[in-house]
């Protein structure tokens, strides 16, 4: 199409043009492309849809004016910039923008019968809903639907990272693999409603008792794992797993029920008695049956 021809398309057909995009979703933007004496590009508002002066905060009393004239310096600038690489380009450009609306858009260069690009026609499509559907289930698919903790399969990314890091600066790992003694109890007594209430406080106070770049994950049911980083001897593990002890004897109190609960840890060691990420949580949970043989209500390190 020539400059002529889209100039008299928009001049004597403008209506009809917007009439045709009027019922669109996506938002369809025409801006005219206009070279600066200093050889600059600039971008002034020819046409726009319903939808785009809803998202774009604008009225029809933008057309002939440019995006500097209509938007803060910022604003206009990162807009400009997008504008001004689907000229330089000559082919249609995709990108994405962020904020309150996530925008996908497509800007396509219109040239006349000379090659100059007189226009870009933008369409940018509403994916909002869409992103945050993708980042809900990226979340579930790595973390716990409950207690909001990492997974098993995010368990094993952090142990994984964390065993290379051990590595590389000689230091220890610990998987601390525990559950609640007589859990069934909880259910059995008040409910489900309230065990689920229970592991969800359980958690709080899991992750209370470590360190930031610790990791807290559940497995299911009342099985919990604590990976602790950074560690330079077994005492700091023991300092660790007695504050959990405790912090797990202090009374729960569920809507009208309290009750005591307690829990027993197993642990194993990089680089001790495993060294990878599986060997370690098999050792870890073989040490948690003999805590509770011998008792419960406390921890014990894997031993072959």
């Amino acid at each position: 199409m020539s400059k002529l021809d889209i100039e008299t398309l928009i001049t004597q057909y403008g209506d009809i043009l917007t009439s045709f995009f009027h019922h669109m979703s996506d938002m369809f933007f025409l801006m005219s492309v206009e070279e600066s004496t200093s050889l600059d590009l600039h971008f002034r508002y020819v046409l726009m849809n319903p939808a785009a002066m809803q998202v774009a905060g604008l009225t029809e009393k933008a057309y002939g004016k440019r995006l500097e004239d209509v938007y803060p310096e910022t604003k206009a600038a990162e807009l400009s910039s997008m504008y001004k690489k689907a000229v330089q380009s000559g082919v249609p450009i995709h990108f994405t923008s962020e904020g309150d609306v996530i925008g996908e858009s497509i800007l396509s260069p219109v040239f006349n019968k000379d090659g100059v690009c007189t226009h870009v026609f933008s369409v940018t499509r509403d994916i909002t809903e869409r992103k945050h559907l993708e980042s809900r289930l990226e979340y579930l698919a790595y973390h716990d639907v409950l207690t909001g903790l990492p997974n098993r399969r995010l368990l094993y990314i952090h142990l994984q990272n964390a065993l290379a890091t051990a590595k590389a600066n000689d230091e220890l790992v610990a998987v601390l693999f525990l559950d609640c003694d007589h859990f069934k109890q909880i259910n059995d007594t008040w409910g489900h409603n309230t065990g689920d209430l229970f592991l969800q406080m359980l958690a709080k106070r899991l992750t209370s008792c470590v360190r930031e770049g610790d990791t807290v994950a559940r497995l299911g049911g009342d099985e919990f794992i604590v990976t602790l980083t950074g560690i330079q001897s077994q005492q700091q593990v023991e300092k660790v797993s007695r504050r959990i002890l405790l912090a797990l004897q202090e009374p729960w109190a569920i809507e009208e029920s309290t009750f005591l609960c307690t829990t027993s840890i197993g642990i194993s060691l990089y680089p001790f008695t495993a060294l990878d990420a599986n060997q370690l949580l098999t050792n870890a949970d073989k040490a948690l049956y003999s805590a509770k043989a011998a008792g419960r209500n406390q921890f014990h390190f894997y031993s072959p």
